[in-house]
């Protein structure tokens, strides 16, 4: 099982998309004005380089908010597009199971990083319910942070299905059959 140890820029695209919810919950104690908020590459930017002697209250709902991200599994994959072949990291700081509608299935959030830049690629959140045979995109997101589709777990059973690439497929399996001990 390989895991990370969060690089700030893994941080700031984990606090804009993924995680920014926790962000909000945790934050709101502060009171922040809607124009602080609004943008979400903006608030993440502003949160992972908050200080614990100059803004301790948003250090520390900070620090809580990127909780999962310290006990992310990470993975490596190579995806080769007619001529172009390009190298991804794979960060997953929750798969487990989950329960929709009295079914349960397998829930993962997935951020993808292309080597050699240093901006976050695509954030994932994402199901696979018994007879599915492949993991489906319920929420992701723009490069600005802003959710471009946004589904609850389980619910994109019906129309029209995205997936993921086959070599991301190919890791969530392998990470799911190291173990339940391994998947959180």
């Amino acid at each position: 099982m390989d895991t990370m140890a969060p690089t700030t820029h893994a941080q700031h695209w984990y606090l804009a998309t993924l995680g920014r919810d926790a962000l909000l919950r945790e934050l709101s104690d502060l009171e922040l004005p809607d124009f602080v908020t609004r943008d979400p590459l903006s608030l993440a930017g502003r949160c992972v380089i908050a200080e614990p002697i100059g803004h301790p209250e948003a250090y520390r709902a900070t620090q809580r908010a990127l909780a999962p991200l310290r006990t992310a599994l990470t993975f490596t994959a190579t995806v080769i597009d007619e001529d172009t072949t390009m190298e991804f990291t794979g960060v997953v700081p929750v798969l487990g199971e989950r329960e929709a509608g009295g079914i349960t299935g397998w829930y993962a959030e997935l951020l993808l990083f292309e080597h050699g830049t240093v901006l976050g690629k695509a954030a994932y959140r994402l199901s696979r319910m018994p007879g599915d045979r492949t993991w489906i995109v319920d929420s992701d997101f723009n490069l600005s942070g802003h959710s471009r589709t946004l589904q609850a777990f389980g619910s994109s059973r019906l129309g029209r299905k995205r997936t993921l690439l086959p070599p991301f497929v190919a890791e969530l399996d392998r990470l799911i059959a190291q173990g339940p001990e391994n998947a959180t």
